[in-house]
């Protein structure tokens, strides 16, 4: 059983002011990652929140889930206890709110993984990706390169890239995205590292 030490973080924890994060550029297998994160955590409020707190427990014990998900996040309150904040008779302590957090997008990933694979492999046609530079305005001018928006279509490693992101191994992602902007030419290298990525999820 993973310890809480291999869950993978939060999306917020990973990403922190996404906005900065961005326009100095990140690694194409981190830009993969935020894009499948961003999509995963469409229109859910952060755990920090009543509705989101309540959306996650909800999510976490539906069905045969049970407290599994708490306990691989390291929560070790009784069972009781989780009853009374799934009904929002107790509030979790933040430490525990953070655990919650991680035990969400755990299970999260895991559970959207095969539904992305096939989204994005779409019998065997693939998707295309969007590539956007670096954003290069406190560049001085001298040093700036010409760089565009690039488009790909991408059939073959969609299995791969979702797998990595469940699991939060960002260092396969960064070795999957080489792979992917190999067939860009002889530029690949300048998309690296990127601003942001855009594909149907």
């Amino acid at each position: 059983m993973p310890t809480p030490a291999d869950i993978p973080i939060t999306p917020e924890e990973r990403w922190g002011e996404l906005g900065l994060y961005g326009a100095r550029g990140m690694t194409g297998g981190e830009a993969l990652a935020h894009t499948l994160d961003s999509a995963a955590g469409r229109r859910i409020p952060p755990v920090t929140t009543r509705r989101g707190l309540t959306v996650r427990l909800r999510y976490l014990t539906w069905g045969s889930r049970g407290n599994h998900w708490l306990r691989t996040a390291g929560i070790s309150v009784t069972g009781r206890t989780i009853n009374r904040w799934t009904s929002g008779v107790q509030r979790p302590r933040p430490d525990n709110l953070r655990l919650i957090d991680r035990a969400f997008w755990h299970c999260r990933r895991a559970s959207l993984a095969d539904h992305y694979k096939q989204r994005l492999w779409d019998d065997g046609r693939g998707s295309r990706i969007e590539i956007h530079p670096v954003d290069q305005r406190n560049v001085q001018s001298s040093r700036q390169r010409e760089l565009r928006v690039r488009n790909i279509n991408v059939r073959h490693e969609w299995q791969a890239v979702v797998d990595a992101w469940s699991s939060n191994d960002h260092g396969t992602l960064d070795e999957l995205w080489t792979r992917i902007v190999d067939d860009l030419g002889s530029d690949h290298h300048a998309y690296t590292y990127v601003s942001h990525l855009g594909f149907g999820v």
